[in-house]
């Protein structure tokens, strides 16, 4: 009888690890040394993507980073088991309980194996971009899997599962086995997970506003981890805090690849001048005789570009795609190396002069250790206490430095002008205000959908005519030193700006990627090349900008495809998908809307207004854009 009863129980354990009678304590504890046990199970699995990214030579760097995997991992083992704990304490059912908690870690592992996979191979993690073109049609031409690969890998999930059953069963034998101690172990280890999570966030925080970018570099490494951050915060109590200063040959995501191949290059024949004059939070239809009369008149004996989009729905990208041609998707690499880009680096090797002059400071977002990486004597802020101040003193600044240049001088310069204030929907107190009603100032808290954006949409109305009145002074001066005939001039805006004019509650910018907040104005004075008074209707976007002067100024004779993934803006050419970015996530534009890839779940499907449609993502499109994301990397 009792061998009969022993093979029962044995039976029993092969079906479920937890013996009979067990109650919500038991399980509750088992539960919570079973996340202690996959963490580090998690953590192992995750040691797979050191093959392609290292973490940061150093003592205090490299304890970050292997204590970044614990603290990150004990968070996913953790989260997706709370309802599983709540569930045991509620119904402690161990024929439920533990087949649930069985498969959640069955799951974690195996989508952690296939990103170390995916992150190997593209340089990027799982998304679902990538688990959209797999289900999709045309899976097959992007994922080739031999027979022998499809049994590898279901003999690998096989070993996975028969291995999380066995550490299931092994930590409830360590349980029963240690029934005396096992209360302060739970204490003492709660506690050190607890010290592990905060230590690890308030570490991360304190190097990231000292510039300890051989630890914040190491975050990128891992899937989903959003350590705290806290410079602005400290920055607004009166601490001084410090941009990241690391750089190297690689980027945690993998070695840039930017330019593609070396530079085929002659001497130019007539070195031009490049002036760049871009307005923050420029949307396309502020732009006319009433909102901005002397850009307005500039245009009408330029060209003026109408459908123009720029790269990303936020400053930091709408200026990466029109200095590097490339999507924003590069931009984490590009810091991480410092890698400038090929304008730039091009320009300085034509003795170009340089004058900078931005309202907000050139270090945020980090342009210091981007687009002009490396370069001295930069101006890193402008004076003021407010964006329209700082406005006119970059615009006063670079009118000085026109006036200031030698004439006789044989060295072009590029120049640059960048105006802050309808960013902050701010104008200075005794500016005309023709659009009314306006809003004296904006309450963010105050927006809805129920809000009247009439009064804002005037204020912001009102601030670009303020800065319109600053371009006019600039271009003035141009045409006063007679500049006009040896200089290109690009006027544009970094991104759009919304008025919840889609009825869906978005306001500002960095929300959608919508005309209202891509779409931008392009007015281009370039001599010999542009018709006066010119208006063009067909596609154009601001990663076309940099090739188009690498090749027609510059003497860069690669084609573009080396350099960006932009296009003669002369010229036309099929630029979609037009892949546009944001700090986190982007987003195809196609011929019937927007493919959004969201930085977790789904790619969606909406239409131009920014509204799901049906039929669901192109598997070509998505295709197209994971291209373009990995074109400059090395994968090998």
């Amino acid at each position: 009888m009792t061998s009969r009863t022993a093979f029962a129980d044995t039976r029993l354990l092969m079906l479920n690890p937890i013996t009979p009678g067990a109650g919500r304590g038991p399980l509750l504890r088992w539960l919570g040394w079973l996340v202690i046990a996959n963490t580090l199970v998690l953590s192992l699995v995750a040691a797979r993507y050191l093959d392609v990214g290292d973490l940061s030579a150093g003592l205090v760097a490299r304890t970050f980073g292997v204590t970044m995997f614990l603290a990150h991992f004990l968070s996913v083992a953790l989260i997706p088991m709370l309802p599983v704990m709540l569930l045991a304490l509620l119904w402690p059912q161990r024929h439920v309980i533990a087949p649930l908690a069985w498969l959640i870690n069955f799951a974690l592992t195996c989508l952690l194996l296939v990103d170390t996979l995916v992150f190997q191979q593209y340089r990027f993690h799982l998304n679902g971009a990538l688990v959209s073109l797999f289900f999709s049609g045309a899976s097959e031409e992007t994922f080739e899997f031999s027979s022998m690969m499809k049994v590898q890998a279901g003999l690998l999930g096989l070993a996975v599962a028969v291995a999380h059953w066995a550490l299931a069963w092994g930590v409830w034998r360590y349980l029963v086995a240690r029934r005396a101690p096992r209360r302060i172990a739970g204490f003492a280890t709660t506690a050190g997970c607890i010290v592990l999570l905060l230590g690890t966030n308030v570490f991360h925080a304190w190097a990231d506003a000292t510039g300890q970018g051989s630890v914040t570099r190491q975050t990128r490494l891992l899937p989903g981890y959003e350590p705290l951050t806290a410079k602005g915060f400290l920055e607004e109590q009166g601490f001084d805090v410090a941009d990241s200063t690391w750089g190297g040959a690689e980027a945690i995501d993998g070695s840039v690849d930017y330019p593609r191949e070396p530079l085929a290059t002659s001497a130019p024949k007539d070195k031009k001048n490049i002036v760049f004059i871009v307005i923050d939070s420029w949307r396309f239809d502020a732009m006319n005789e009433k909102v901005t009369p002397n850009i307005a008149r500039f245009a009408e004996n330029n060209q003026r570009f109408m459908n123009h989009y720029s790269g990303g729905n936020a400053t930091r990208m709408g200026m990466f795609s029109l200095f590097y041609g490339i999507p924003g998707t590069y931009w984490h690499s590009m810091l991480q190396t410092n890698t400038r880009p090929v304008l730039v680096s091009r320009l300085l090797d034509l003795s170009y002069e340089f004058g900078i002059f931005r309202s907000a400071p050139l270090s945020s977002p980090e342009f210091h250790r981007t687009i002009f990486s490396g370069m001295s004597h930069l101006r890193m802020e402008s004076e003021g206490h407010d964006s329209p101040a700082r406005d006119i003193d970059a615009n006063r600044d670079f009118i000085d430095y026109l006036k200031q240049r030698d004439p006789a001088s044989d060295k072009p310069f590029f120049g640059m002008v960048f105006h802050d204030s309808p960013h902050a929907y701010d104008l200075p107190d005794d500016a005309p205000r023709p659009f009314q009603p306006s809003w004296d100032s904006i309450n963010y808290l105050t927006l809805d959908e129920d809000t009247d954006p009439t009064g804002l949409h005037n204020l912001y109305r009102n601030s670009v005519h303020f800065v319109d009145r600053l371009v006019g002074e600039t271009l003035d001066e141009l045409e006063a030193q007679g500049l006009m005939d040896d200089t290109i001039v690009v006027v544009t805006g970094d991104h759009g700006q919304e008025f919840n004019d889609l009825d869906q509650n978005y306001w500002g910018h960095n929300g959608n990627f919508s005309r209202y907040q891509t779409k931008v104005p392009m007015i281009v004075h370039w001599p010999g090349r542009t018709e006066p008074g010119k208006r063009v209707e067909r596609l154009t976007s601001s990663f076309d900008v940099a090739p188009t002067l690498l090749d027609h100024v510059l003497g860069v004779d690669n084609a573009y495809s080396a350099t960006s993934v932009g296009h003669d803006l002369f010229k036309s050419a099929d630029r979609l998908p037009l892949v546009m970015a944001k700090y986190r996530g982007h987003a195809a534009m196609t011929e019937d809307g927007f493919v959004a890839f969201h930085p977790f779940g789904p790619v969606e499907a909406l239409d131009a207004d920014y509204r799901p449609r049906e039929g669901g993502p192109s598997p070509q499109v998505i295709q197209s854009t994971l291209d373009q994301m990995q074109r400059f990397r090395k994968t090998d």
